[in-house]
Formats: structure tokens, C-alpha cells, sequence
């Protein structure tokens, strides 16, 4: 990529950013929208010395798009609210193990640890993310709240480890998700507890439906979506009793909404639309296709609380 580019046109050439986000949610092109004024002069910004893998890892610009956005130590909607409510049921103490599956920045990891004073072991396959997940526990002195890189090849947590297993819109973009929730099964204690949201195919909507392309992990890769009933199938066979099966959808829908909203009235986010527009334009690209399947009925946001009631053997 060249040397990043800086206006220097008068501010009111164009719309302010709150209004181009407001069209750009409402469907018009991403290009347009981030578009100078006809003919600005341009003045060449010092380009990053160095390939974009040396750039520490907090440094990265899209993270820190996608912090200023969704939180510190967050690259999704919810923050530590939704993450909290997600283990409520745990009744977490802190003689207890917790693994957070799909850790990223760590953010939910922190969040946990610290509330209740728990050892809470991060999972997370972005080596980026979890790199630049440990660095923000090492960073606050988060000593019980380790970030580790993921490596399905390599994953064989060790049998009864856990107490509890959370993981929050992560298992989509798993391939083998019946070999991860056999390893699950397989490191919780006897009694042992999980819950987890994850994006699953509605009733009636196939494996190939072309909507499902328009929901891509962050990585770019696609996802691989199970159905409701797939997830209470693998659940059952590996016995666990699930308590908790309900719909999330329209409620992280209006997480996303409300997150955007106070995005454009951070006084922060217009140094943020200067520094780093593309981005800006990819994060918010990713969440408007996100919504538009969302909205389409393919996919919803379901979670899971279940309680391990047997050993497997064959998981």
C-alpha cells in the first residue's frame, strides 16, 4: 500500500462523518461515502517504516479501529456488559477455571477474571489478537487472565481442567466444531458448566445459501454455520443438559446500532476517520453486510447455557 493521503480542502467541502455513516447504514456505496471533494489538494502522510507484520500488534490499525468502535480489548458488539450477563449462571467463585473460547483482544477475558477474582485461560486464533490480548492483561495487570494463541492442530486441553466454558460469537467460523465441543466436554469437570452465543442457520436456510457469504469471520474466511438443532444434537449426544436455548438476535442488532451511533458522537472519531479510513471503511463495511444477512432471516444469534451430566468417551 502507498503512503496514506491528507486533505487539505476546507472542512465544509464535505459532509461531516456522523452524516456519511448515517448514509452509508442506509445503503449507499462505501466509496462514495468516503470520498474527498472534487479536486482537493494533497499533501503525502509519512508512510508506517516497516512491512505491516512488524507494526506491533496493538498498534495495528484496524485494531484500533475496531477498539475505539466496540471498547477496549473488544472487536465485536457488547462489550463487558454482554459478556458478564453471559456468565451469570456460572455463579463463578474464584476457586474456580474458566475458559473463554474466541478470546480476541481479551476484553470479556478481563472482564471476568476481574469480576469475580477467577483464573480465566483466553483462546484465541488470531495471532495478532492474541498477542495483542496478552499485552493488554500484562499491560493492567491482569495476572489471571492469560491470553494464548489457538492452534486446532495443537488444542488438547486436559481432561476435568475446567469448571466453567464460555465463548461468545466464535464457534461459526470453526470448522470441526464437533471435534472443538468433544475437547470442551472432554477438560470440563464433572458437573461442569458452558454457555455460548454463536450465529446459526435458520430453519430452512441451507449450507450454500449465497446470503451466508455476506457473513465472513473477521479473518475473511467464510463461516461454517450450524443450525439450532445441530448445536442441541451434539449437545445432547455428548450429555450435556441444556437449559438455556433462546434468541438473541434483535437484541444485538440494537447493540450494533447503538454502538455505531455513539461512535459518531465520539469526539475522538473524527481523528480516527482521518488517520485510518480505509479502516474505518472495512469495519463498518463488515458490520453493514453483517446486518443486511441478519435482517435477510438466514442467520440469528442464539445462546446456549448447558451443565455437563456424563463422561463420553467417544468425544
Amino acid at each position: 500500500m502507498g503512503a496514506a493521503l491528507e486533505s487539505t480542502a476546507p472542512p465544509t467541502a464535505k459532509a461531516s462523518f456522523k452524516t456519511r455513516l448515517k448514509a452509508w447504514w442506509e445503503g449507499y456505496d462505501p466509496a462514495e461515502l468516503m470520498a474527498e471533494p472534487p479536486q482537493p489538494v494533497l499533501v503525502p502522510v509519512a508512510p508506517v517504516k516497516g512491512p505491516p507484520q512488524e507494526i506491533p500488534p496493538l498498534e495495528q490499525p484496524h485494531i484500533k479501529v475496531a477498539q475505539q468502535v466496540w471498547g477496549e480489548g473488544f472487536t465485536r458488539p457488547g462489550r463487558e456488559a454482554s459478556i458478564l450477563t453471559l456468565v451469570k449462571p456460572f455463579a463463578l467463585n474464584p476457586s474456580m477455571t474458566v475458559m473463554d473460547f474466541g478470546a480476541e483482544l481479551g476484553g470479556g477475558t478481563r472482564a471476568v477474571s476481574n469480576e469475580f477474582g477467577v483464573w480465566v485461560n483466553g483462546f484465541e486464533s488470531d495471532p495478532i489478537m492474541a498477542a495483542g490480548g496478552q499485552e493488554l492483561s500484562v499491560k493492567k495487570g491482569a495476572k489471571k487472565a492469560d491470553i494464548k494463541l489457538y492452534v486446532p492442530q495443537e488444542f488438547q486441553p486436559k481432561a476435568a481442567t475446567y469448571d466453567c466454558i464460555f465463548s461468545s460469537e466464535a464457534l461459526y467460523a470453526v470448522q470441526e466444531k464437533e471435534k472443538l465441543l468433544g475437547s470442551f466436554e472432554r477438560t470440563l469437570k464433572a458437573r461442569g458448566q458452558i454457555a455460548l452465543t454463536d450465529f446459526v442457520r435458520t430453519p430452512g436456510t441451507k449450507a450454500d445459501d449465497p446470503r451466508l457469504a455476506g457473513f465472513p469471520a473477521r479473518n475473511g474466511q467464510p463461516g461454517h454455520f450450524w443450525t439450532n438443532d445441530d448445536y442441541l444434537g451434539k449437545m445432547k449426544a455428548l450429555k450435556f443438559d441444556v437449559r438455556v436455548d433462546e434468541d438473541l438476535t434483535d437484541h444485538f442488532r440494537s447493540v450494533i446500532i447503538e454502538a455505531w451511533v455513539n461512535f459518531t458522537q465520539d469526539e475522538a472519531a473524527a481523528a480516527f476517520v482521518r488517520a485510518h479510513p480505509e479502516e474505518l471503511v472495512a469495519e463498518v463495511s463488515l458490520w453493514t453486510q453483517r446486518m443486511a444477512v441478519l435482517d435477510s432471516g438466514a442467520l440469528q444469534l442464539r445462546r446456549y447455557y448447558a451443565i455437563k451430566m456424563g463422561s463420553t468417551k467417544s468425544s
